[in-house]
């Protein structure tokens, strides 16, 4: 069963690191300032070792699951303030978000890529969770081979 899991996690980052690599790196080369330009590149590199991850998940190696554990972690959190905005996602995203005014907002899309990573952020002040990172992070924790 863990074998499984393991397999679908791992079609699910490479196909995900795939296709955000070669938007992210599209997007970078258009860009004219040089910090904005960097941020993007950073989220190609993300994309690029979660792919790799997911070969290595597939591949059996233990270097995929410990990988993409914290690989999956790091697509958790979404957040947005006036001075930081990130959020991160590969393949799919089931999220939930609350606002500073009170009001929630929940969405999810497959498939989907996301990259969010701005200095400077948002007007709003925003929070949120992407459950289906949380849920896949702890399939591999707990069917997590030695």
């Amino acid at each position: 069963m863990s074998a499984m899991i393991h397999r679908l996690i791992g079609v699910l980052q490479i196909a995900g690191g795939f296709w955000g690599l070669f938007e992210l790196t599209g997007r970078a080369f258009a860009m004219r300032e040089p910090l904005w330009f960097a941020l993007l590149l950073l989220g190609a590199l993300m994309f690029l070792l979660i792919l790799i991850a997911g070969v290595w998940l597939i591949s059996g190696d233990a270097r995929g699951s410990a990988w993409s554990q914290w690989l999956q972690l790091a697509q958790v959190p979404i957040l947005g303030t006036p001075w930081l905005s990130y959020g991160w996602h590969v393949g799919a995203v089931a999220a939930l978000g609350f606002a500073r005014d009170g009001h929630w907002s929940f969405g999810c899309r497959v498939p989907d890529i996301g990259w969010q990573l701005y200095l400077g952020g948002s007007a709003h002040w925003f929070l949120g969770l992407n459950f289906l990172a949380l849920i896949l992070f702890l399939l591999l924790k707990l069917t997590r081979r030695a």
